[in-house]
């Protein structure tokens, strides 16, 4: 699994909720983009050795909404909360957001969600040894 499934699953989720009038931008946003309009943005990512191959990543994100003042950013807060709990790549698998929170900062709306799960890494097998023949110089 890659960074960009994670946000691709968050991209389809907001399009189901919110439609098609709603611009969904997951790189930087130009001068004179259309609102209503989503920006998703990416904070970090952390990976842990859980063991062996085994591996924690945690992807927190930053969900910007531009829409149309506070009372429109806290009806779309109340929707994010309730619909990014769960979101569903590409090849089926679910995620679910953890740490949701929301806040409004000059008119824009900022949905923290972090989504976490395993990953196991796959290695080269090691080659197996072959045969070893010992010569023996004991007499019968």
């Amino acid at each position: 699994m890659e960074i960009n499934d994670v946000i691709t699953a968050i991209s389809i989720k907001l399009y189901e909720t919110f439609g098609e009038s709603y611009e969904i931008y997951t790189e930087s946003i130009e001068q004179g983009f259309q609102e209503p309009a989503f920006f998703i943005a990416l904070l970090s990512s952390d990976k842990n050795q859980v063991i062996g191959n085994r591996y924690h990543e945690t992807l927190p994100f930053d969900i910007h909404y531009f829409g149309r003042g506070n009372m429109d950013a806290y009806s779309t807060l109340d929707k994010l909360m309730n619909e990014m709990e769960y979101i569903k790549l590409l090849n089926g698998d679910l995620l679910r957001g953890t740490k949701m929170k929301g806040e409004v900062v000059d008119g824009v709306l900022h949905f923290f969600v972090h989504y976490n799960f395993h990953v196991y890494k796959m290695t080269d097998p090691i080659p197996v040894m072959g045969e070893l023949q010992i010569p023996s110089d004991t007499k019968e």
